[in-house]
């Protein structure tokens, strides 16, 4: 995909958050935020969100019984995932539109990839569709102090946004 598509996902959701907001849509829920918001600028990204092996939603991880909401998988080829022992390259937690993003989610960010030890690098992703917080995963480190980037969807410049989503979680990325 390119910047163009990421840029126009970001302004669908912002007309979509405008459009709710205008007729005074009651509180986002996470599954609506997902829907509305995360899953067409995860797809402007390059991500095929219909296809497990690059876009695995309610990812069991290979300790713990926890689930991120999106795993998504680089390059692998045609073998079945478990068996090849692929890591996700993106892990995603999406929370509701406005939900503030509180410690509490970076620790269950966190928890997600110190679970899944085969994801060794790669970047974790916290957002609320609106506010996005990109942290580089380096081994089984903590999270909190590797945050790489912060974007809110809703301010500042687009196309701005779009390069930084692009450049860490665009799917050419990590082909």
């Amino acid at each position: 995909m390119t910047i163009n598509a990421v840029q126009l996902a970001i302004q669908h959701a912002r007309d979509v958050i405008g459009e709710w907001d205008a007729v005074g849509f009651p509180d986002w829920r996470e599954s609506q935020t997902r829907y509305a918001i995360i899953d067409p600028i995860i797809r402007a990204l390059g991500w095929d969100t219909e296809d497990p092996k690059e876009c695995y939603p309610e990812y069991d991880l290979a300790e713990g019984n926890t689930r991120p909401d999106y795993a998504l998988f680089g390059d692998w080829g045609a073998a079945d995932i478990v068996d090849i022992g692929v890591a996700p390259v993106v892990m995603i937690e999406a929370k509701a539109l406005r939900l503030d993003l509180v410690d509490e989610f970076v620790d269950k960010l966190e928890q997600y990839t110190k679970e899944e030890p085969r994801m060794t690098e790669g970047v974790a992703v916290l957002t609320n569709g609106g506010e996005w917080r990109l942290y580089g995963v380096e081994g089984r480190r903590k999270l909190g102090n590797k945050l790489i980037a912060e974007i809110d969807i809703m301010q500042g410049n687009r196309r701005e946004a779009a390069r930084t989503l692009d450049e860490f979680l665009g799917r050419r990325q990590w082909r």
